[in-house]
């Protein structure tokens, strides 16, 4: 797992709470520390409340570390839902998995797929502004 996330039960804990909180220093908000958190929610609560849960708390943490959610800027729906999905997808293979075990799997198996985008949308969606309000599915290829 990435060097500044934590590696045990209560470590990711006291690391959610304090993205929850908004009190993660910005610079520990990483794209590991995204899969991290959505791999423990996913595993935590199921897809659906997971997307929830991102979506309410990535705003509030944008906010809290003088960010901004905007057309251009801050949380989107779209990568958020679709990492979501990704990330329940990968729990349903890897069952039965303690959370710790996933967490540390999701960000080993994902951390390097920063543009795994591509392969399933024809068209830029990080700069959608559509796709930053709403939920796009995929355009190339299915999520399963």
């Amino acid at each position: 797992m990435s060097g500044s996330l934590p590696v045990d039960e209560a470590g990711i804990d006291n690391f959610i709470a304090a993205f929850e909180a908004g009190t993660l220093p910005k610079e520990q908000w990483t794209h590991a520390a995204h899969l991290l958190t959505g791999a423990c929610y996913v595993y935590d609560f199921g897809e659906a409340r997971a997307i929830d849960l991102m979506r309410r708390n990535v705003s509030a943490y944008n906010l809290a570390v003088g960010g901004q959610n905007t057309e251009t800027s801050g949380y989107h729906e779209t990568i958020t839902v679709f990492w979501i999905k990704l990330l329940a997808g990968l729990l349903r293979e890897r069952q039965p998995i303690r959370r710790v075990e996933f967490a540390k799997c999701a960000v080993d198996h994902f951390l390097s797929q920063r543009d795994i985008l591509r392969r399933f949308y024809d068209f830029d969606v990080a700069a959608s502004a559509e796709g930053r309000r709403t939920w796009l599915p995929p355009t190339l290829e299915r999520l399963d």
